[in-house]
């Protein structure tokens, strides 16, 4: 009788060409490319928010600055006589 042996077989994977390496290069740049684009509008995005905030701000305070000049002007026309 014959026994049955387990035995390993190694099969050597394919070489990777050229091609492969290239479009994997080329995968690998559009992943880049992308990400960067949408840190850039996230960055545009933020600094329309902050610029859009600073010009609220500064109506505000214009008109702040407004009202301050003609409180003073009220009470320097009040003393006078």
């Amino acid at each position: 009788m014959k026994e049955k042996k387990d035995c390993n077989i190694y099969v050597m994977p394919p070489s990777i060409t050229d091609d492969d390496i290239t479009a994997l290069f080329k995968g690998i740049m559009g992943v880049v490319k992308h990400k960067l684009e949408l840190d850039t509008k996230a960055e545009i995005l933020n600094l329309n928010l902050t610029n859009e905030k600073l010009l609220k701000e500064l109506k505000a305070k214009t008109a702040e600055c407004n009202r301050l000049k003609n409180e003073i002007i009220y009470l320097k026309s009040q003393l006078k006589p």
